[in-house]
């Protein structure tokens, strides 16, 4: 049965989660207009934003796109019917959000960067270039949005699904970024050496909607090994519905989250640093020559 459009099915679903397209812009302005510098802050918004979605997808409507839709530099189409696809872009766009607070630098979402066998979209990147492709960023990072609840005949989508091509296109990528940037440098003599030595630092923060907590284990394991073996540090965040079943609850355990995985604004932090370390060096560069 296709999705509905009818306006009696919308104002059915939006008395219960609201407009998400309303929802994500209300969320960006507010990080905005709030200076938000920590997911923490804005982790409750976010997590009524995917319920939203999630919401509308389960009851197979269309959600209207907001009045504003015009001004906030999206399509009616991606913000209603196109959202529930989008969802994982707009993850990248609020941590981007966050990032930019954070550092005081301008930072875009899903930038072309130069690889050494191809061009890669990534989610952040820093510096990104005023048009065209960036060639020496100082940080990458990945945002990835997996698990969608079932709807319709459509069974439910674990974390697990489709990981093994997404833990694949991570390695890949930090790889042929990484070579790119080494190409004129001495050959690799130890993996994990030149890996941790080599820019640009390659991030990823997973976010996972669990259908257990259980899940959560998992998640952890594959971050642990992306860290012992591709990127430099990834950040887990699992999410999972409540026990009333009218939203979503964070479900990660900050215990479980150490050696080199760890939490979602911690890898935030790092990534800050990094911005903040290069920006205090070249300063330093630029008083020594006189600049």
């Amino acid at each position: 049965m296709p999705p509905s459009s009818k306006p009696e099915d919308q104002q059915r679903v939006e008395r219960l989660v609201g407009i998400p397209g309303e929802r994500l812009l209300d969320l960006k302005a507010h990080i905005e207009d709030h200076d938000v510098t920590r997911f923490e802050k804005i982790e409750t918004e976010f997590l009524g934003l995917l319920w939203s979605i999630d919401t509308y997808r389960i009851e197979q409507v269309i959600p209207r796109a907001p009045a504003s839709v015009k001004a906030a530099g999206y399509s009616a189409a991606q913000l209603a019917g196109g959202i529930y696809r989008k969802k994982g872009n707009f993850f990248s766009e609020v941590l981007t959000a966050i990032l930019s607070n954070k550092t005081g630098s301008p930072l875009a979402p899903r930038t072309q960067v130069k690889g050494f066998s191809q061009l890669h979209q990534i989610d952040i990147a820093w510096p990104a270039p005023a048009k065209g492709v960036a060639t020496e960023p100082i940080v990458c990072c990945e945002a990835k949005l997996t698990g969608a609840p079932a709807f319709g005949d459509t069974p439910a989508r674990s974390v697990r699904s489709d990981w093994t091509n997404r833990r694949k296109e991570l390695k890949f990528q930090a790889t042929d970024l990484k070579l790119y940037r080494q190409r004129n440098t001495p050959e690799i003599r130890h993996w994990d050496h030149w890996r941790q030595k080599a820019a640009p630092k390659v991030y990823a923060i997973w976010a996972g909607r669990l259908e257990t907590p259980k899940e959560l284990d998992y998640m952890v394991r594959q971050a642990r090994e992306l860290t012992e073996t591709y990127l430099d540090r990834v950040g887990v965040y699992g999410f999972i519905a409540n026990s009333a079943g009218n939203g979503y609850v964070p479900a990660t355990d900050a215990t479980k989250v150490a050696e080199r995985v760890t939490s979602l604004d911690s890898v935030l932090d790092l990534i800050a640093a990094e911005i903040a370390e290069s920006l205090e060096n070249g300063e330093k560069q630029a008083e020594q020559h006189g600049e």
